[in-house]
């Protein structure tokens, strides 16, 4: 089904947002078990765009719960954070030809970003 009305108009000029964040965060070190620095910008971006009660449990899992009650059905939408790059220090990115070029970009930075574009929208139109 094609996308119509304001989520396509919110997708069409969200392209360039989805860009920078995925370069924002692609050059964050996350080796696994280690994904702690995604994770807080994870959550600060979050709440900057309006996300309320977010927080980071145990398993460095960034988590929103949006309208939860014992009585409505749990929908989880997740991606992983690290990056299988044993590293500490930023990772190289590079834009070429149109294409990102980072170690772990497209597993699973863009995802990640994907999310978050998404979730700017759930909490900018208020829904739960």
């Amino acid at each position: 089904m094609p996308l119509t009305g304001k989520i396509k108009d919110y997708v069409e000029q969200s392209h360039q947002y989805l860009v920078d964040l995925t370069c924002e965060l692609a050059v964050i070190p996350a080796f696994s078990n280690h994904e702690e620095l995604r994770a807080d910008w994870v959550k600060k971006h979050m709440e900057a765009f309006g996300a309320k009660d977010v927080y980071i449990d145990d398993a460095l899992n960034v988590v929103w719960p949006i309208g939860v009650t014992k009585d409505n059905p749990v929908i989880v939408v997740m991606a992983h954070t690290d990056v299988v790059f044993p590293d500490t220090t930023p990772l190289p990115l590079e834009i070429k030809d149109g294409w990102i070029h980072c170690p772990g970009v497209g597993d699973d930075t863009v995802n990640v970003t994907t999310m978050l574009t998404i979730g700017k929208f759930i909490a900018q139109e208020g829904y739960k």
